[in-house]
């Protein structure tokens, strides 16, 4: 099976799990707004922005150095390394999250709100430890089992919800229950991987080293990444109604559930990226370079029409503001993980800093002007701002500027769907979603955006060996 039909097969694999997950994430959040409330949701956006910001650094890049270590490893030395990264994993952290609910004494939340940070370390935790797996799937193309993984966590998490809405118990049961269902995907992940990795815990000095060595400049990287994309909520917590923040996180988790499609589909590329570059296939690493540019361009934009469209049933102004910072997320994801490939990551260090002291400066500035709405413009500024300097990393590096040619096409079928959709006035959601799809791949295919080829790759689906 050629590489092209594998990858294809694992990107709509994971597209069709993505979009249960999604569907599954809207009705639990949908669920969880109308039982606390602005007040209610606002405490839960503090918890997993606070969270999630510890949650993250707990990474340091060791998930980006994990790919690249093993995209030139058989399955024993991949092994090796993944059990020596479980453990390093594991120690940070307890170490950061135990940090996280501490800080948070520090700040003016109320004290369930402090209290669901303590309980819901324990989800973080399980997050963090799944997360480190998931390269071991990207490298043997079998994302199928991150999808059903997922799947399954969020069906537990949405019984758990249901129930706790259906009794009105308070937040730490919401809290509770997303625990549960972060637990339930780690198991049934750590259950899987076995299939490909023989993995115990390990600690051998000269792999922890390597994987500090390559993993710190990331890592520095993703902080400065954080300070600019979550400060946003946590800023606003301080200075604004907690109802406001409630109103913000809830556009921002439907948010979240898209964007995640940007490093699902990156995954699956990295590994044949990085090993063209190693190989010195400059030829091969531009084909999988444009490819990888255009799939963002064909998911990016339909995506914001639907969301940000005015006939989309969760649509609204701050929504549609933080839809246009989703599409700098997707290229901007695009060429932060090539600078990584092309190991360029320490010069990219000043480009993530600068940015994280511009959005640092700007956000209480413009929050305390104009509240949710001016964190959401700001939000749209360093995305576009970090997509233009990492553009111009690999840019500098490669010589290598992605053709335009399918972006232009993916708008103007965009468009054309939103046209359709606004004429129609189509206000079944289901029939919604599955006309605008049809007609913005029907409006591409005629564009020329998708190539008869790569399609009968796409439909002629068959096990990957």
């Amino acid at each position: 099976m050629s590489l092209a039909r594998a990858v294809a097969q694992n990107t709509l694999i994971q597209i069709f799990g993505r979009g249960i997950s999604i569907a599954l994430a809207l009705v639990v959040v949908a669920i969880m707004t109308r039982s606390l409330g602005p007040d209610g949701f606002g405490g839960y956006s503090i918890i997993i922005a606070f969270l999630h910001f510890f949650g993250i650094t707990v990474d340091f890049g060791l998930t980006l150095t994990a790919n690249r270590m093993l995209s030139a490893t058989d399955r024993q030395e991949g092994s090796r390394i993944m059990g020596n990264l479980m453990t390093m994993r594991l120690v940070s952290a307890i170490i950061f999250l135990g940090i996280a609910p501490a800080v948070a004494l520090l700040f003016p939340y109320p004290t369930e709100v402090k209290q669901g940070m303590f309980l819901t370390t324990l989800s973080f935790l399980a997050i963090i430890m799944g997360q480190t797996l998931v390269p071991v799937f990207q490298k043997e193309l079998r994302m199928s089992y991150v999808a059903w993984s997922e799947i399954i966590g969020r069906v537990v998490l949405l019984a758990a919800i249901g129930m706790v809405a259906y009794l009105k118990l308070g937040l730490l049961w919401f809290m509770g229950s997303i625990v549960l269902g972060s637990a339930v995907q780690y198991l049934v992940l750590r259950s899987s991987v076995r299939q490909f990795l023989h993995l115990r815990w390990s600690f051998d000095c000269a792999v922890w080293r390597k994987i500090i060595t390559t993993s710190w400049p990331i890592g520095i990287s993703i902080i400065f990444n954080l300070i600019y994309l979550k400060a946003d909520t946590i800023i606003l917590s301080v200075l604004r109604p907690q109802a406001e923040v409630g109103w913000y996180g809830a556009s921002y988790r439907v948010i979240d559930q898209f964007t995640a499609l940007a490093t699902m589909f990156i995954g699956l590329v990295l590994p044949p990226l990085t090993a063209a570059w190693v190989a010195h296939n400059k030829e091969r690493f531009r084909t999988i370079y444009q490819g990888a540019f255009d799939a963002y361009s064909v998911i990016a934009f339909p995506l914001m029409e639907f969301v940000a469209g005015a006939d989309f049933a969760i649509s609204g102004t701050l929504l549609g503001i933080l839809m246009i910072a989703m599409v700098g997320v997707f290229f901007s994801t695009l060429f932060g993980h090539v600078v990584v490939v092309l190991e360029k990551q320490k010069r990219m260090i000043w480009g993530y800093a600068a940015v994280a002291m511009l959005a640092l400066i700007a956000y209480p500035l413009v929050i305390i002007r104009w509240g949710m709405f001016g964190a959401a413009w700001t939000t749209v500024g360093t995305e576009v701002v970090i997509t233009v300097l990492t553009f111009l990393m690999v840019w500098r590096t490669t010589h290598l500027a992605p053709r335009l040619a399918v972006l232009w096409k993916s708008i103007v079928a965009a468009l054309i769907m939103g046209a359709f959709l606004y004429v129609l006035k189509v206000e079944n959601l289901a029939l919604l979603l599955f006309g605008g799809t049809l007609i913005y791949f029907a409006a591409l295919y005629l564009l020329g955006g998708i190539k008869k080829q790569i399609l009968r790759e796409i439909i002629s689906i068959r096990s990957l060996p």
